[in-house]
């Protein structure tokens, strides 16, 4: 007798434990988020005054636009029509591997006849200048389009910054579609004396300035932050000459 009950037992027990295991709720996977770009601006650096052979006043100097997100930064232009492509996307990548595509408007994609030879996206940075006195403003910058990629190892100590350069260009005439990219740790410089990489200061009184550069102004782009976007440096412009005397926050 005592042996039939344990026989029992034990199949009633075994029954007990296939059943709590098949009815046992199922935790659902982890859902995937996305991997967003954080774009932030370096202070501006190799600043000077160009006098022209006309006599206009340019004030020039270095801007690097800098991802410091967790995923890539990457915007394609697609349906091309002459020298614009009409259709822009930011792809966005996520923690499963896979992506979506965010459609962007306000911006423009175009070809750029500026000597480069390559596509150009419109107003992903801006500058100004302004009083510091008031800050009224006094000038803007007369570059409007940019084509980015990965030149400048910036922060490669970020998680997910590779140790090589992902984006390398911003295609050709001929192509169909373009990508440009920033990858994560990684910033696109653009040079001082490259065409339009100035503000007009012909009319400008000697005095105390702030420069502004701004990415994504318009704020287009999906980013984790798009409030830390700008940085400043304060100048004493005198002449032909000028000088740095206090920096915001950088990137």
């Amino acid at each position: 007798m005592n042996s039939t009950r344990k026989i029992i037992g034990g199949f009633l027990g075994q029954f007990a434990l296939v059943a709590s295991l098949v009815l046992a709720p199922i935790s659902p996977a982890a859902a995937a988020t996305d991997k967003l770009p954080d774009l932030r601006m370096a202070h501006p650096t190799n600043i000077y005054l160009e006098k022209t052979s006309s006599g206009r006043r340019l004030l020039r100097f270095d801007s690097i636009v800098v991802n410091v997100g967790t995923g890539a930064f990457e915007a394609a232009g697609s349906a091309k029509v002459a020298d614009e492509m009409t259709t822009i996307q930011q792809r966005i990548y996520n923690t499963e591997g896979g992506f979506r595509d965010q459609s962007i408007s306000g911006t423009r994609m175009y070809w750029g006849r500026d000597g480069h030879n390559h596509w150009h996206l419109r107003d992903l940075e801006t500058y100004s200048l302004n009083r510091l006195d008031n800050g009224a403003q006094v000038g803007t910058g007369a570059k409007h389009g940019f084509c980015f990629f990965d030149n400048v190892a910036h922060r490669t100590d970020l998680p997910n910054a590779p140790r090589t350069a992902q984006y390398q260009g911003c295609g050709n005439f001929g192509d169909s579609s373009v990508v440009m990219g920033l990858s994560v740790g990684w910033g696109d410089l653009y040079g001082a004396s490259l065409p339009d990489q100035f503000i007009d200061i012909t009319n400008l009184k000697a005095g105390r300035y702030r420069l502004h550069a701004t990415a994504d102004e318009q704020k287009w782009f999906v980013e984790q932050n798009n409030t830390n976007n700008h940085t400043w440096v304060d100048l004493q412009i005198k002449g032909n000459s000028v000088t740095v005397t206090q920096k915001g926050p950088g990137a």
